[in-house]
């Protein structure tokens, strides 16, 4: 660099931290990193905290020709440039950015508040403040693990009876507040059952009946939409709701769900396992009848299939379970 750019650059580092003065006792009660940098990214005051973040002592960090060449940053997978940074002409803050420090490739989690310094309408450098949320987004990652667990069967992947209750009830609630003429007023539930299920344990053993509602727990939860709420509701017993859902519609993801377990290959370890599932589904009859109730009449249905021969749907339409016939089948 020639001495007249050098020159230059010194006296465009002297403007920043020239603006920066007014801010300099404030910035010492920051419990965060900061830099004070130039609009070519060059480092011109920082605190010890940014070693931390950085992982570079400070004569290291005072140094370097810009804050990209400690630090990458990106977020969800786009890079975000330190250039990026400084065009802003008003204070901004990024969330979510992944910063990696380049001198020993460490991860990072930061939120990042950028301050810019104007002078005669343009800018001149910036006060970048960079919060390290590692620790906290780790945190949070394991209270939702295990805010996930206390809601999820551990075999099948799918929410337990007891959140598959809660959520019912909370459902029931929403849709008997709309009004009686909504479309959106609608909603079913289906119950599944495991053909012969103590038979597939008693002639493949216990570790054939996991592996079995494991993957029918697989295709359960793949074939419903995100809308509806899947749960393992007691030994080989599965229930659904599919809010916004009428019998035709809810007859149809029954039907998809029945084909699809009678056509998998429950294939453990070279031995194939037959596999069919019986289905019962009702219509819930908002204002006559409790939840519990819509859940009995599916039940019904189910050991109507049970009675019926298996691997088939039936329906219970408020008066008697009754076969699944084409009709119902048809789009409503």
């Amino acid at each position: 660099m020639g001495e007249a750019a050098l020159n230059l650059t010194e006296t465009a580092g002297q403007d920043v931290l020239e603006a920066f003065k007014p801010h300099e006792q404030f910035s010492k009660c920051l419990l965060d990193a900061f830099a004070v940098i130039d609009m070519s990214g060059r480092v011109l005051k920082c605190n010890a905290l940014l070693s931390l973040v950085t992982g570079q002592k400070t004569k290291q960090i005072m140094k370097a020709g810009s804050l990209g060449e400690l630090l990458t940053f990106d977020i969800k997978g786009m890079p975000l440039h330190v250039t990026e940074i400084l065009n802003n002409q008003a204070p901004y803050r990024y969330d979510d950015v992944t910063g990696t420090a380049t001198v020993n490739n460490q991860s990072l989690n930061l939120t990042i508040g950028v301050f810019p310094f104007i002078v005669n309408g343009a800018s001149i450098g910036a006060f970048v403040l960079l919060r390290d949320v590692t620790a906290e987004t780790n945190l949070q990652d394991r209270y939702k693990d295990k805010a996930t667990q206390s809601i999820t069967d551990n075999l099948t992947g799918l929410f337990n009876r007891a959140y598959f209750s809660e959520y019912l009830t909370s459902q029931v609630k929403v849709m008997e507040s709309l009004p009686p003429e909504s479309e959106q007023r609608t909603m079913s539930v289906i119950m599944f059952d495991i053909d012969h299920f103590k038979k597939i344990n008693d002639v493949y053993g216990h570790q054939a009946g996991d592996f079995v509602l494991k993957h029918v727990g697989g295709i359960l939860k793949n074939g419903f939409r995100k809308t509806d709420v899947v749960a393992r509701y007691g030994g080989e017993e599965f229930l659904a709701i599919l809010p916004a859902t009428g019998l035709s519609g809810a007859a149809n993801a029954a039907e998809k769900i029945r084909e699809a377990i009678a056509s998998f290959k429950f294939d453990m370890d070279g031995t194939v396992i037959p596999v069919t599932i019986s289905i019962g589904l009702a219509q819930m009859a908002f204002s006559k009848e409790t939840a519990a109730e819509a859940i009995a009449r599916a039940d019904a249905a189910l050991y109507f299939s049970k009675k019926s021969g298996r691997n088939r749907v039936s329906i219970h339409n408020g008066q008697d379970p009754a076969p699944l016939t084409p009709d119902v089948l048809k789009p409503s």
